[in-house]
């Protein structure tokens, strides 16, 4: 991997067009580029060009210069009515100014060879018709790294009829999937500004919103190469609490796969000395077997990087002090098979074996702020600073059956399920049994709209082998409830889900999903508390116990201009003690 590292800086051999013209507009839906007035062209295979008008479409990978044409190249000049280059077959074709009509044909970067008298395809000179069309930016000179990037300086660029000059705007459209990673979390709204790059690189900055943080400042920095990639990130960075990221990945031959995410918490005003300084690293090692997958992932953790008793001035906003902190670690290693079919029934199964440690030999109480320093469990008066475990489960899926008329698209109906059983065992005398069902019908009622319901049943039991869980009574709001001295470890989460949704158009989707909950224990309200909230205002876990019984979620997704889709949705909880909606509107903005 260091030695992709250090290749990044050398994009893969491409061939690049440099244009620089009096005026350059691009049309973003249509990925083309119009120029005119002294238009200069240079490209990477020794061809100087220039002329009154220039034309090319990106997705085709074709250009051409029309309008007292000069043509210089590695073997000589010629003057010419146009000039056209085919990029994906390696031809130019030129239509020269001789006593003679004439058109002439270069192959393979071979200028000292002119074909000559050539058949051409028909549209060799024809100019993209951007009539009624509005540029989306407009530009001084470009750069074009064929099939891969384009980026533009002298940048105006338009949103809503206003323009706002940039110093450069690029834009990437490789088919390298590695450049499409990010390390940002979620926002509502991003507006993404990516000032540099190239075939191997994307340098970009963001202004973004969500109702945790508001409005900020982000940096992202992508590098990718053909087997592997790296994302860093610093987001947010105009607020105090910083998560500075770190995503990488390298594919080894065509099995073995390695991904790391690293992200380092700062507590600082500005670039200052930090307050509080926490880190999280995940390692994890993926390899393909004929009919099996190994994966072996190591987690570690340091939640103080600063020191005992460590701040710049005074407190943090909290009023703790940052003392020194446990710093645990983890390593799991699991096998898992390939869905296998069973009999040549629609039904097919896979097995999950697995074994690892946590460690945290930190045992030292301490009250502070960012841990408790009791190791990882006290037991039976015994503190585990080491918990070995073992797991082995087993999944039974059916993917997708068809019933009803199945040659008719809007009069069938698609059934799916999956039951899942799991048990790990803790050198800590307890295991855990998990155990899952998810059962799902749908079917699309017209073109427009479709509609799906489930169900789906959680079983968790945490049995310890002495002791374990005392018996809870709870009395809230002066109600007792007696369910809760049944509990002794085990849970039962039962949802029963109906959606429809709405689809006139690919530019608006509107859906409509209720979900029951019948859980146990009872969702009793103020016995358990609500889940910690995401930046967007949502959740952060999709299943708890306590949540309420029963939800509606309306949700609208529309385009709202030719990149940019806006999705909208709230939560209804029909009284739930005091909680009602949601505890916030979810609105995303996103780039399409």
């Amino acid at each position: 991997m260091l030695l992709a590292l250090c290749a990044w800086g050398r994009a893969d051999a491409l061939t690049t067009i440099r244009l620089r013209a009096d005026h350059i507009a691009f049309y973003y839906d249509r990925f083309i580029i119009q120029a005119d007035g002294d238009v200069r062209v240079r490209t990477s295979d020794g061809m100087e060009i220039r002329g009154d008008s220039f034309s090319m479409d990106l997705k085709l990978n074709r250009f051409l210069v029309a309008g007292d044409v000069h043509l210089k190249t590695p073997t000589g000049s010629y003057d010419g009515a146009a000039v056209s280059d085919f990029l994906d077959f390696n031809r130019v074709y030129f239509i020269p100014v001789t006593s003679e009509p004439d058109r002439w044909t270069f192959l393979n970067s071979d200028f000292a060879h002119a074909l000559h008298g050539r058949e051409m395809p028909g549209d060799t000179f024809d100019f993209a018709n951007t009539q009624g069309l509005r540029p989306d930016l407009t530009a001084h000179a470009v750069v074009v790294g064929a099939t891969s990037y384009v980026r533009f300086e002298g940048v105006t660029s338009y949103l809503v009829g206003f323009g706002f000059p940039l110093p450069s705007f690029y834009i990437s459209f490789a088919p390298t999937p590695a450049l499409a990673r990010n390390s940002l979390s979620g926002a509502t709204a991003d507006l993404t500004y990516q000032a540099a790059g190239n075939a191997n690189s994307i340098t970009a900055f963001h202004t973004r919103y969500d109702p945790t943080n508001h409005i900020y400042e982000s940096f992202e920095q992508h590098f990718a190469g053909q087997h592997e990639y790296a994302v860093f990130s610093l987001n947010p960075a105009t607020a105090p609490a910083k998560f500075w990221n770190l995503v990488t990945g390298d594919t080894i031959g065509s099995r073995l796969q390695l991904n790391t995410f690293t992200q380092l918490y700062t507590y600082q005003y500005g670039f200052g000395k930090p307050r509080a300084s926490a880190q999280y690293t995940i390692v994890q090692a993926s390899e393909a077997l004929p009919r099996w997958s190994l994966q072996a992932t190591g987690t570690f953790t340091n939640f103080n990087l600063l020191g005992a008793g460590s701040t710049s001035s005074g407190t943090l906003p909290n009023g703790e002090t940052v003392g020194e902190f446990d710093h645990p670690s983890q390593l799991e290693l699991n096998a898992n098979s390939y869905a296998e079919r069973i009999f040549g029934s629609p039904l097919y199964e896979q097995v999950t074996f697995g074994m690892g440690f946590a460690h945290d030999s930190y045992v030292q109480p301490q009250p502070t702020f960012g841990g408790g320093g009791i190791g990882l469990q006290q037991y039976g008066g015994v503190t585990y600073t080491t918990i070995w475990n073992q797991l082995v489960g087993f999944t039974i899926s059916l993917p997708q059956l068809e019933f009803g008329n199945i040659n008719s698209q809007y009069d069938r109906y698609m059934l799916s399920g999956s039951f899942s059983k799991q048990r790990q065992w803790y050198s800590v005398p307890h295991h855990v049994d998990t155990t899952s069902f998810v059962a799902t019908l749908s079917r699309q009622i017209s073109r427009t709209i479709g509609v799906y319901t489930g169900y789906s049943v959680l079983n968790t039991g945490d049995y310890y082998l002495r002791g374990g869980y005392s018996v809870s009574s709870p009395i809230i709001n002066g109600i007792y409830d007696p369910g809760f001295r049944a509990f002794k470890g085990v849970a039962t989460q039962r949802t029963f889900t109906f959606a429809t949704n709405y689809t006139p158009s690919p530019e608006f989707t509107l859906s409509l999903t209720y979900r029951h909950h019948d859980d146990f224990p009872v969702p009793v309200p103020g016995v358990f508390p609500l889940p910690p909230l995401n930046p967007l205002g949502q959740f952060i876990y999709v299943n708890w116990l306590g949540q309420p019984p029963n939800e509606l979620t309306p949700e609208m997704h529309v385009k709202v201009a030719p990149h940019i889709a806006l999705d909208v949705a709230r939560t209804y909880y029909f009284g739930f003690a005091t909680l009602k909606w949601s505890p916030s509107v979810l609105v995303q903005v996103t780039n399409q």
